[in-house]
């Protein structure tokens, strides 16, 4: 008998996506609603929750203060726990035909498979607005330095450590992104079923899942590449400096023994 999603959120209720951390171990979760991943699990007595492997909880019909405690009681499943909250709200209700509106998500049909696709897309797209804040902090941080660059090239205004700090973030960035290449990857769920599939590819078309995370991934090429030139600068800056120095060290030693030799002379 398929599980009756409609009797336990009603017609209409409000979803939201939580992003708590890296990943989420899913192993041993039970009870499951379901054998397809993502993990989908009951909460309360009118809720459900979904958990995304990538470091999402998606929330249907459950309170905030019975969200917090869920998400609470993952505890040390949560690798990577964040400080930082990023959370995205819709509101789902049944209708006639699959639709988007300005108020609210329509479905023509509420069964536990949409509602994990739902919750793969939420659950991706609010880890993509972690790093779409994380990487525009990078993109702040760099270009005052390249319009001070541009404006006075004789004089270089910056610290090198700040670049290597900046190089360092840009790094665990793309690392970060490189290691969720499964946002990008479509849902277990979606095996076998073509209506799902395409409720899935039009989800993925209106959140612009591929979109946002190519432009991420540019622009932590951009920001890597900018930070390296800098420092590569400071660098040839500073060995010149060092080269001059050793001139000038030179130069007075040649004087010294001149005068020397002078001096013996007279």
């Amino acid at each position: 008998m398929a599980y009756d999603v409609t009797a336990r959120l009603g017609s209409r209720f409000e979803v939201r996506a939580v992003h708590v951390g890296d990943r989420i171990d899913i192993k041993g979760i039970e009870p499951r609603l379901s054998p397809h991943l993502p993990v989908t699990v009951e909460v309360g007595s009118t809720g459900l929750a979904v958990i995304v492997r990538a470091g999402a909880v998606v929330l249907f019909n459950v309170d905030p203060i019975a969200q917090e405690r869920f998400i609470a009681d993952l505890g040390t499943r949560v690798q990577g726990l964040t400080q930082r909250q990023e959370v995205e709200r819709v509101v789902i209700r049944t209708g006639e035909i699959d639709a988007v509106e300005p108020d609210a998500l329509v479905m023509r049909e509420i069964t536990l498979e949409r509602i994990q696709v739902l919750a793969e897309i939420l659950g991706k797209s609010v880890v993509l607005s972690h790093y779409e804040i994380d990487i525009a902090d990078a993109f702040t941080a760099i270009e005052p330095m390249a319009v001070q660059m541009k404006n006075t090239p004789g004089r270089l205004p910056w610290k090198q450590k700040d670049l290597v700090r900046t190089i360092g973030e840009a790094m665990l960035a793309e690392h970060s992104l490189v290691a969720r290449a499964e946002l990008l990857e479509k849902p277990d769920v979606l095996w076998d079923n073509s209506d799902l599939d395409r409720l899935y590819g039009r989800l993925e078309d209106e959140y612009e899942l591929r979109e946002r995370y190519l432009a991420l991934d540019t622009k932590l090429g951009v920001i890597s590449k900018a930070a390296q030139t800098m420092l590569d600068l400071a660098q040839a800056k500073r060995s010149i400096k060092v080269e001059y120095y050793i001139v000038a060290l030179i130069v007075f030693e040649v004087v010294l023994a001149v005068g020397e030799l002078v001096a013996k002379h007279v």
